[in-house]
């Protein structure tokens, strides 16, 4: 419920700064004035990541307001793992990306997504961007699903994966951060694309899992989607 919580208090101070009957409470309306023309050009910059994000509070808001039974049921028919990629591979593909498991979670992406998803969007445009997106996701997908497959062939890993839990936005959000590399400043480049680098490094090294593996995979893929990068820096170059 905190996040459909937080939407609700925004609109209702939304409601109430518009209104003049409160004089105490003038300053905060002048600041309010101020900023709201900056949050709707956001949103008419970066609308797929707005529309994104309002997705992924819905269904956040509909597994917070189900009984656990219900929740788990719903993420395990989202899930692409083995079972539900054999059985249905087009809708997992797409409904496991609109999917996260907590209102925590979802705060984290809300705060990743605003500071690099949408800024990649205001370069790339909405569709380009949400092409990296679903090349990511889609891609890290089934290339883990296929290594899962074949290390279940070799015994190499427990037979419960076949059913394991697999939703959320994390192997689309490392692709649109690698092409993120390729719009920064040239002296922040490589700095960038090695944290990231680090990042799933580390992960991988420390706590591996099929979804680190994922994550490798679509930074990987990320970073294959150069040419889309460079024609959007041949419209706008940025400045080194």
């Amino acid at each position: 419920m905190i996040p459909v919580a937080l939407l609700v208090l925004v609109v209702a101070l939304d409601r109430l700064l518009a209104s003049e009957r409160w004089p105490q409470l003038d300053g905060i309306r002048a600041r309010w004035r101020r900023l709201k023309p900056r949050a709707r050009a956001y949103v008419r910059a970066a609308p797929g990541t707005c529309v994104y994000l309002f997705i992924l509070l819905i269904t956040t808001w509909v597994l917070q307001t189900s009984s656990s039974g219900i929740a788990r049921q719903l993420l395990l028919e989202r899930s692409t793992n083995l079972h539900q990629l054999a059985r249905d591979p087009v809708r997992v593909l797409f409904a496991s990306a609109f999917w996260v498991e907590s209102g925590g979670e979802l705060f984290v992406w809300a705060v990743l997504f605003t500071l690099v998803v949408a800024p990649v969007e205001q370069r790339l445009g909405t569709g380009r961007t949400a092409a990296v997106f679903a090349a990511g996701h889609v891609g890290a997908t089934l290339l883990t699903a296929a290594g899962l497959w074949a290390a279940l062939r070799l015994d190499l890993v427990e037979s419960s994966v076949v059913n394991a839990r697999d939703v959320g936005a994390s192997y689309g959000f490392f692709a649109v951060a690698a092409v993120l590399a390729y719009l920064l400043a040239s002296r922040w480049r490589l700095p960038w694309a090695a944290v990231l680098a680090a990042f799933v490094g580390l992960s991988l090294a420390f706590g591996p899992s099929f979804t680190d593996f994922g994550h490798v995979l679509a930074l990987a893929i990320g970073f294959a989607c150069y040419p889309l990068a460079r024609a959007s820096r041949a419209r706008a170059p940025s400045r080194a």
